[in-house]
């Protein structure tokens, strides 16, 4: 046998089969009206005697007035000290001085309304914890993103971090970003983020095709839920569960999309969620569309210093193909010490230009047919830094500015322009010095005839450890001897391929 506790809130006294309630916890009204019949009761018996007893009336009826307002009084008072009570507490709940509550004592339409302030109070506690955790998962997601952009390492980094944050920060499964191919019309991955990590390439989506060909075709939001969407996997897979793809427009004009996914089983996403991503969003369309431009004014201006360095060797009969060939001589020597592939292109390039900056000497120093005097040769060095300056505003050759600004350092500190030694020069440089020398000494000049292979061989050996890093000779010697073996004959301009000019596929 069980028993069971009553709350005296909740449950009332019985007699004789009728419910007992307090007066408090009655409507105003009926309050009102109680009230008005106990206190007219007495008044109304002193009118019936006095009617029966033949006494002044009128006296009665004042009486019975009387009674009545006073009656009426103590019950508006009572209501106005609940009102005013309730305002009170309302205002320390504003203010902060209290808990956000307001007590609750009685069940008329006063206790109502101190139940729904309540109810308000505590929606609006929700809503702001919501709008503080929101605005923290900004600040970190901002603070993070800052500090990719102070230690740049290319877009695509950046981008890959603004994906990633921006997932994490949606309490999402996955992320992507996608850019519109508008030669194809179509949708590519330039970045996804899934736990596994970051990946790019994969599915490609037709304009219109799925949620996110429609919102990149449309160049409205959308959200779905449990819909299937074609996120950019590999594999082709297609993932369900709560999915959010907004646009990414300059100038109201879309160039992408960007969606993150939750799990099937995880909430809908909210309002707030798609203002955050929307806002996330422009901000990386303007992004992508600066870089894109910068990058049309780097491909112009690299196109411009590649002309000058093929002006220079216009000039000079001798000097034809040289800079090609020693693009080729460095970048060969780095495939051979296992430099990666970033380094091997940068040398090309840095071989392919690293004499721009004769562009700046006189015709009569650049040509002159016999020895140059201490004067004219002070001058010719000042070619290394004329090309560090041209090559400079290049960001995507950021890496190639010291090598053609240190291309003529020697390994015993006796070269220029700052004296370095040893492996104080840059590696690039040191692999440049042998293949620019190299070339130099098997090719035509005004004033000497060329070497043969085998007596250049013999003047890297010779000056290895003093002029130049002697474990570069040795694998540029490998190179060599391998090109003979294979060929009967050294490297030529026709081996040496041209410099990529593709900085960066937007």
């Amino acid at each position: 046998m069980t028993t069971e506790s009553s709350s005296p809130q909740t449950e009332h006294a019985t007699r004789g089969g009728i419910r007992l309630v307090p007066l408090r916890e009655e409507s105003l009204s009926k309050r009102l009206t109680i009230a008005f019949g106990f206190m007219t009761f007495i008044p109304f018996l002193i009118v019936v005697w006095a009617m029966v007893s033949q006494h002044d009336l009128r006296l009665a009826l004042y009486f019975m007035a009387a009674s009545a307002f006073i009656g009426y009084f103590l019950v508006a008072r009572r209501t106005v000290q609940s009102v005013a009570r309730l305002a009170q507490q309302a205002r320390a709940v504003v203010s902060g001085k209290s808990a956000g509550r307001i007590d609750v004592h009685e069940g008329s339409e006063i206790g109502e309304l101190a139940k729904s302030f309540n109810r308000i109070t505590q929606e609006l506690e929700r809503k702001v914890e919501e709008l503080e955790s929101s605005r923290q998962l900004v600040k970190q997601l901002l603070s993070r993103i800052s500090t990719a952009i102070i230690s740049y390492e290319g877009i695509d980094s950046i981008l890959n971090l603004i994906v990633e944050n921006t997932v994490q920060a949606l309490e999402s499964q996955m992320g992507s970003l996608m850019l519109i191919d508008g030669e194809k019309e179509e949708l590519y991955v330039k970045t996804l983020w899934t736990p596994e990590g970051v990946s790019s390439g994969g599915e490609r989506i037709k304009l219109g095709e799925g949620i996110a060909g429609w919102v990149a075709r449309e160049g409205r939001a959308m959200r779905s839920s449990g819909s299937p969407f074609a996120l950019g996997l590999r594999n082709g897979s297609r993932d369900e569960g709560p999915l959010m793809c907004v646009p990414l427009k300059v100038r109201d004009h879309p160039i992408g999309i960007m969606a993150v996914l939750r799990q099937q089983a995880k909430r809908p996403f909210t309002d707030d969620d798609e203002s955050l991503l929307a806002s996330i969003g422009s901000q990386m369309a303007v992004a992508i569309e600066n870089y894109r431009l910068n990058l049309d004014v780097e491909r112009t201006y690299l196109e411009t210093i590649m002309a000058l360095a093929m002006a220079v060797e216009a000039k000079d009969p001798y000097s034809a193909g040289h800079s090609k060939r020693v693009g080729f001589y460095a970048m060969k020597i780095g495939e051979r010490m296992g430099l990666d592939q970033e380094m091997v292109r940068m040398l090309q390039s840095a071989g392919t230009l690293h004499d721009v900056g004769k562009i700046g000497i006189k015709d009569e120093i650049l040509l002159k047919a016999t020895p140059l005097t201490p004067e004219e040769h002070k001058a010719m060095q000042q070619h290394s830094l004329i090309g560090e300056a041209i090559v400079k505003p290049v960001r995507s050759l950021g890496k190639v500015v010291a090598l053609v600004r240190h291309h003529h350092e020697r390994y015993d500190g006796s070269g220029y322009p700052a004296g370095l030694r040893g492996e104080e020069i840059p590696l690039g440089a040191r692999i440049l010095t042998v293949a620019d020398t190299y070339d130099a000494m098997v090719t035509d000049r005004p004033y000497r005839k060329r070497l043969s292979v085998d007596q250049a061989v013999a003047e890297l050996k010779k000056f290895a450890g003093v002029h130049f890093d002697p474990s570069v000779v040795e694998v540029f010697i490998d190179v060599v001897s391998d090109r003979q073996s294979r060929h009967g004959q050294s490297i030529s301009s026709e081996d040496a391929p041209d410099i990529d000019l593709r900085l960066y596929e937007g």
